[in-house]
């Protein structure tokens, strides 16, 4: 019997993939297999984080809201800790110089004070926007309108032929990137996915063909970036019309997998999420101070590989440190 494998190992492993979304570890050695790797296959990091979010925390609120308020400040205090937590890094960036007021609101609340935290303040309005929907106008109509929310994204953060639009639309997208910075938010890319972990959730029968269908899709994914990339039609690259289809197809195969969870490896995935930018600037820093530049710096694959070693490290340190606390210990 094929011993299952629980989905948080697969949370963990693609948190590695966002690491690389930030380094692009084979930029230098082959700038194409970089662009597969990090635009292509990394894009599905971000999507599993959330349909396990809408697969264990959306059916729980829809049925106790108390959930989704406790789980609401839960990531609240998270995303206060590493607001925080990279201050000295913005300070060291120069990003408070010459920033206004409304700039800094819009960072805090939807694109977050560093390039990865946005993902907090997009987790907590999606989920609540989708709890809403779901709670109003019930799943099908709640799976058209999160559809027309991402279809939205996607066409805004692409040149899909915007510029020949009409004035009316044009204005609308204006209208759109005045308040966001991207399309990759917690408006119009979360709430979908979330909407489909609960659909996995409610729906646990797994199809025979799920991992074909999966391949197949990637496939079409694959093509539809490599096009988009070729003729330039992308603002932002996080968003793709085959992404829903391969996520849905992709994240029931990896449910029927699993039937555990592991604290342990979800702590260390999250950590290595939060941390991974302060160990890139902190090895540059040190890199630069020892004379290595070339070796940590310049070779992107080897500053991948140190910092997503660093970042794995720390975290199973901190994993141990908190068992023991947790247990009384010194």
């Amino acid at each position: 019997m094929v011993k299952k494998l629980n989905i948080d190992v697969w949370r963990f492993i693609v948190s590695f993939l966002i690491v690389a979304i930030h380094i692009s570890p084979f930029d230098k050695i082959s700038p194409e297999f970089d662009f597969f790797f990090t635009r292509i296959l990394g894009r599905i990091a971000v999507p599993l984080f959330l349909m396990i979010t809408g697969y264990y925390i959306l059916d729980k609120s829809l049925k106790n809201v108390k959930s989704l308020k406790n789980y609401t400040k839960k990531i609240v205090k998270l995303y206060i800790f590493c607001i925080l937590l990279y201050v000295p890094i913005n300070i060291y960036m120069g990003k408070f110089t010459n920033i206004s007021f409304l700039q800094i609101i819009k960072d805090i609340f939807i694109n977050g004070t560093l390039y990865h935290l946005w993902y907090f303040p997009a987790l907590i309005l999606g989920l609540w926007i989708t709890y809403f929907f779901m709670k109003k106008l019930g799943k099908q109509k709640t799976f058209l309108v999160t559809i027309i929310l991402y279809l939205v994204g996607l066409f805004g953060d692409s040149y899909y032929g915007i510029t020949e639009m009409s004035g009316i639309v044009t204005n609308i997208y204006n209208g759109i990137f005045y308040i966001f910075d991207y399309t990759r938010n917690g408006v119009f890319l979360v709430p979908l996915f979330l909407f489909l972990g609960y659909m996995v959730k409610t729906n646990k029968e797994s199809k025979k063909y799920d991992s074909y269908l999966s391949l197949l899709f990637f496939i079409c994914m694959t093509f539809e970036a490599i096009i988009l990339q070729h003729f330039n039609l992308q603002r932002h690259d996080s968003m793709y019309l085959f992404l829903i289809p391969l996520m849905f197809f992709l994240f029931r195969y990896l449910m029927s997998k699993s039937n555990s969870s592991n604290k342990t490896l979800r702590f260390v995935a999250t950590g290595i999420y939060i941390l991974h930018p302060l160990f890139i600037v902190a090895i540059r820093f040190m890199s630069g101070i020892l004379g290595l530049e070339k070796v940590l710096v310049q070779n992107n694959l080897i500053l991948y590989a140190v910092v997503s070693l660093c970042s794995l490290v720390f975290m199973l340190f901190a994993e141990k440190t908190k068992g023991l606390v947790k247990n009384g210990k010194h």
